[in-house]
Order: C-alpha cells, then sequence, then structure tokens
C-alpha cells in the first residue's frame, strides 16, 4: 500500500457520525501491514505504556528493562529514591545497556563497558583519551515519562506528556472504592492470538454483547441486564451486577475498565485481573494476563478462578480468530454497529482515528 492509499485507508472511517448512523472502520485497519507499521509509531509509541509492576522497582537499584515497539527503556529507581525512565542505548555504540530485571550500583553498557548513574548520567567511560571536546551533560542516557499508577509502572517516550494520572482521576476513584491496593500479585500468563489486536479490543469492548453467545459460564454470574458502559476522555468503563442465582468468582459485581490504546483492568469480587494487549503483527497480537487476589483467598480458590479465567480466553481466542478470517476474506469491506451496546467499540475507533488521521497527514 503506497502513502496515497494508506491515507485513503485511515480517512475512510468518519469519526463523527453519531453511533446509530455509523460504520466502523475499514477492514483494511484490521488486516493491512500499512496500517499495523503506522499504528506503531502514531499509537503506541506517542501512548503511555505498561512497564513493570510497582513492586518490581522499590528500591535503590532496582530496574527492569523492556523493548516496546522498537523504543528500548530502562525503569530504575536512585539512589535518591526518585522512580526514572530512560532510553536504554549507549550513548557510544547505541547497545542496550542493560536486560531483564534486578539491582544493580550502576549500569554498564556490556560492549565496551561505559557505566551510567542511576539517574541516566554518564559515570565512566573507558579508554576515551584523546576525544575533543566530549560534554559528559550531553552523553546522559535520554530520559522518557515515567509514572507509577495503581499496581504499575507506565512510561512515555515523550519526557513531556500529559501525566497518565491526569486522565484517568474518575476510574481511579472507582478502583480506589473496591478496595484494588490490599490486592496482591499472583501470575503472568501468556497468550498468542491469531487476530488484530483491534479485533481483541472490540470484543472486549462491545458491552457484553457477545457474552450470552460465547461465555456461558461468565454469563450465569453476570447479570446482563444490567450491564452499562460509560465514556470518558482516554478510557471506558462498562459494569455489571452479579446474577444472585449465578455465585461464583464475580461476587459483587464487576468493573471492566479499558484504557487506551491497549490495556483493560477487570475488578471483581477478591479478584484483578489486567489484560495487556501488544501487536505482533497485522494478524496476530499477544495478551499478557497479570492476576492480583486479595490475601483472604485460598490457592484452591485461586486456581479455580484461574483456571475459569482461561476457559473465558480461549473461548475469546477463538472467537477473535474466526473475525480476523472474515476480515481477510474479501467479503466483509466494514460493519455496523449495535446502538444498544457497542458505544464502547466506537469510542475506541474515534480515539484510534484521531492518531491515524495526525500521522497520516
Amino acid at each position: 500500500m503506497d502513502q496515497a492509499g494508506l491515507h485513503r485507508e485511515v480517512f475512510a472511517f468518519n469519526p463523527d457520525l453519531p453511533l446509530e448512523e455509523a460504520w466502523t472502520p475499514p477492514a483494511s485497519w484490521y488486516t493491512a501491514p500499512a496500517v499495523d507499521q503506522l499504528e506503531r509509531t502514531a499509537v503506541f509509541r506517542n501512548s503511555w505504556q505498561l512497564a513493570c509492576r510497582a513492586a518490581q522497582v522499590q528500591n535503590p537499584g532496582d530496574f527492569v528493562a523492556g523493548l516496546s515497539f522498537g523504543l528500548a527503556w530502562v525503569v530504575v529507581r536512585g539512589q535518591d529514591g526518585v522512580l526514572r525512565a530512560m532510553a536504554n542505548v549507549c550513548r557510544h555504540k547505541a547497545t542496550q545497556v542493560c536486560e531483564g530485571a534486578g539491582n544493580l550500583p550502576h549500569l554498564t553498557c556490556p560492549y565496551h563497558g561505559w557505566t551510567y548513574k542511576l539517574d541516566g548520567a554518564l559515570r565512566t567511560a573507558p579508554r576515551v583519551a584523546g576525544i575533543r571536546n566530549l560534554e559528559r551533560g550531553e552523553m546522559s542516557l535520554p530520559p522518557f515519562a515515567v509514572e507509577e499508577w495503581g499496581p504499575y509502572v507506565f512510561v512515555h517516550a515523550n519526557p513531556q506528556a500529559r501525566p497518565l494520572s491526569d486522565s484517568l482521576t474518575d476510574l481511579k476513584a472507582a478502583l480506589d472504592a473496591t478496595g484494588w491496593s490490599e490486592l496482591r500479585w499472583h501470575s503472568r500468563r501468556r497468550y498468542v492470538v491469531d487476530c488484530n489486536w483491534k479485533v481483541f479490543c472490540d470484543n472486549y469492548l462491545d458491552g457484553g454483547y457477545h457474552i450470552a453467545h460465547m461465555h456461558p459460564s461468565l454469563a450465569d454470574q453476570l447479570d446482563l441486564d444490567s450491564y452499562r458502559t460509560e465514556l470518558f476522555e482516554q478510557f471506558n468503563v462498562q459494569t455489571s451486577g452479579a446474577d444472585t442465582l449465578g455465585g461464583g468468582r464475580i461476587g459483587g459485581g464487576a468493573i471492566y475498565a479499558w484504557i487506551y490504546p491497549n490495556l483493560m483492568l477487570n475488578r471483581y469480587g477478591p479478584v484483578l485481573d489486567t489484560n495487556y494487549v501488544l501487536p505482533l503483527d497485522a494478524d496476530r497480537c499477544e495478551v499478557f494476563f497479570d492476576f492480583f487476589f486479595d490475601a483472604s483467598v485460598d490457592e484452591d480458590w485461586v486456581e479455580k478462578s484461574l483456571e475459569q479465567s482461561d476457559v473465558t480466553q480461549q473461548e475469546d481466542m477463538w472467537v477473535s480468530a474466526k473475525a480476523q478470517i472474515g476480515m481477510k476474506s474479501g467479503s466483509w469491506p466494514r460493519g455496523r454497529y449495535a446502538p444498544a451496546v457497542e458505544k464502547g467499540v466506537q469510542h475506541f475507533h474515534r480515539l484510534l482515528a484521531g492518531d491515524l488521521r495526525r500521522a497520516a497527514t
């Protein structure tokens, strides 16, 4: 797809139509490698992305290094107690300075031994005698924006990015009311799904539309008549009361919160599980599930909850893969929204269109 074709496809979706009249984005948004590549810079490298759990970087010297859409970063707690994020790229020959997670007194590049303080400043550079006009201040690791929010640490490539918490005040208040800060991390699971990352998000955001058809065990625990979706600037929240006859792990109901572009938080009963979705290519994505539980629940209950979560995820993976096949078939140019339930899906598409249009022009 050339630049003109990409521009045409990006603008094929009209974000200004009311839900009752609107069409979804075209199939190309879900299948074209050119759109997938545009999203890497226009969406993911231009948004707050989950880096690690806050518990992993609590002590001076604690660090976590990662790679997000080609952007190498490291989050580190300084000796002064300040949490920082910076480019994990040596200023000498661009090698990644550190990898994985752990605790270090300083950061050392494995290539030529250049070392950096925990605040990113150049500490030592072996055998550089003779270099003229070397300004140490210019050789620091470039800073990124970093923020702790809930149980996580987030990074943004733009050090001047608007704080994440500014747009999530209402969501934090709702989650605080559930006592989510008292939950303890248990484990992480990874799934590879044969669909575009947006198919997975669309499925999550459909206002419970698919639950009765795809998730019978979950539907038994929810009062689907009470299902509601509320839209905010950079997130939306779906809520449902519990089915008093269903029982199970949902407890007093559920909060399903989606944060643009690719993070979901699911709060129900004594559980918080989070889904972090990353594209692998136009046709595949990976989803990382983190599970947090209240200390009062026993391991038996936890294992049953994890088993039920896996059942639901396998069902979502199956239907998402089927949707991806249909989108690639050439017989589905675009679709329509179900106005009673799918306003969260359109909300996602509108935010996405804003980023893609700005990048395409």
